[in-house]
Formats: structure tokens, sequence, C-alpha cells
């Protein structure tokens, strides 16, 4: 069984395969600096989840649910266009979720994630449901199943926070259409100066992280450098993280946390 939730018949889910995992992808609806739409987040988790398919192994069992489009955005609200949900409202929708994915006999979630505003929630959510309905559960972004050798260096990387390199390259591969060349810019993130300024708060590895809002960062609304993205650099993102994310799905079906 293999392909996407929605598609789907009611009666179909009476005989899933007992190992069959759901798969909640997220995204966001949320400007991403001055070349890029408000999409990407929601665009680039979708195209990793499309490439994705072809390479799943034939004994994998997964339905990927449909998309969160809005969620955890509020740190990008100063910007025009933003929808964001708070904290506590994405949590409560997460729990709902769960517990729909629960009554339909599903004991996997994986919840693969295209927005860094929603990382602290899915902590929680994962954990809260495996607390109360005692399933498998896991999070992670589509970024954490990228290979990055030779795409970007570490050093650019490690400050490309939103809307820079490494996710206009992918945008240039997924959606073209929707990227601005002429717009672009290095958009150089201030915590490249925490980093070289402060000792213990930063983003990078520094004992505390300080909570900010994208302004707090760059004026523009974007992080890193997003003239560099060439679509090569966005095909070799997705197509790494599409048969990586397949290759979990894989473990994941017979991942016990008990054993």
């Amino acid at each position: 069984m293999q392909g996407y939730w929605s598609d789907l018949k009611a009666p179909q889910f009476r005989d899933l395969p007992a190992d069959t995992i759901a798969v909640l992808p997220l995204g966001a609806t949320e400007q991403h600096g001055p070349h890029l739409p408000l999409s990407v987040d929601s665009d680039l988790v979708d195209a990793v989840l499309s490439r994705s398919l072809p390479h799943w192994d034939k004994g994998t069992n997964a339905l990927i649910l449909p998309t969160l489009r809005i969620t955890k955005s509020n740190e990008h609200s100063n910007h025009p266009g933003t929808l964001a949900l708070s904290a506590t409202t994405l949590l409560a929708m997460l729990e709902d979720i769960g517990d729909s994915v629960t009554r339909a006999g599903i004991t996997r979630l994986a919840m693969l994630n295209g927005h860094g505003g929603n990382t602290a929630v899915l902590e929680i959510a994962s954990r809260e449901m495996r607390v109360k309905h005692g399933i498998i559960t896991a999070h992670g972004s589509w970024f954490s199943f990228a290979d990055w050798n030779g795409v970007m260096a570490p050093d650019n990387l490690d400050h490309d926070q939103h809307g820079g390199d490494s996710e206009t390259s992918p945008m240039l591969a997924a959606r073209a259409d929707l990227v601005d060349m002429q717009a672009t810019g290095d958009f150089r993130s201030k915590s490249r100066k925490w980093q070289a300024e402060q000792r213990w708060i930063g983003l990078n590895g520094q004992a505390m992280r300080p909570g900010w809002i994208i302004d707090d960062l760059q004026a523009s609304g974007a992080c890193g450098d997003a003239s560099a993205a060439t679509v090569e650099k966005g095909e070799a993102m997705l197509n790494s993280a599409a048969r990586n994310f397949a290759a979990f799905l894989l473990d994941f079906a017979h991942f016990d946390p008990e054993a």
C-alpha cells in the first residue's frame, strides 16, 4: 500500500497492512524575502515526497497525509502575507491528527517538516502521541535527509537560515516559475555576528539559543546568499533527500523503541 492518504476510499482502510506508516508533511505559508513565494516550505516538502515515491522499496507500506500548509510561522508575522498558527494551536491540530490516524488503525506516524519554526512543537507532539496512543512516532526535516557535501560549504549552510541558497536552489528545481532571481542577494544573517562576538549565545552550537524573530537576523526577511542558487544544486538537494527518506521509511517500518 503506497501513495496518498486522500486517494483511498474509506473501506480500503479496513485492510491496511499492519506496518503501514502515515507520513505527515508540514510546510508553511510565510514570507521568504523579496525573491521567493510564501509557499516555499510547502512546495519543497511536497517535492521531496513526490520524488521519493519512486524510490520506495516494494515492501514499504506508507501513505502520505495532506500537507499542513499553515503552521507555526509567527516569527515572520511582521512581513505581509504570512499566515501563522500559535504553537498551542498547531500542537492541538497535531494531537487531533494523531487521534484520527490512530482510529484508522495506523500505529506508525512520521512527520516530515519543511519549516524550522515547527520543530519544537513537533518534538512535543511526537512524544505526546507516543504517551497517549502508544504509537511509534518520529519527526525530522527534509533538510536533514539531503546530502550537502559539495553543494554548500558548512559555514555558509550554518547561516543560511531562511530564503537563502538552501531554499532558493531547490525552488529553482521544483517551482522555477515562482522564483525571481533578479531580486536575490547575499542576505547576511546577524547570526554570523553573534557567533563571532558571543561565546555562549547564538544559533550555531552555543550553549544558549536566543528567542528571535526573522527581523532580528535580517531586515529583508531572508538569510543566506540566494544569489548563489542554481537549479543543479537544487536538483541534488531534492533528489538526495528523496532517496534518503525512502531508505528511512524502510528502517522505520521495523523500528521498535521498546526492543
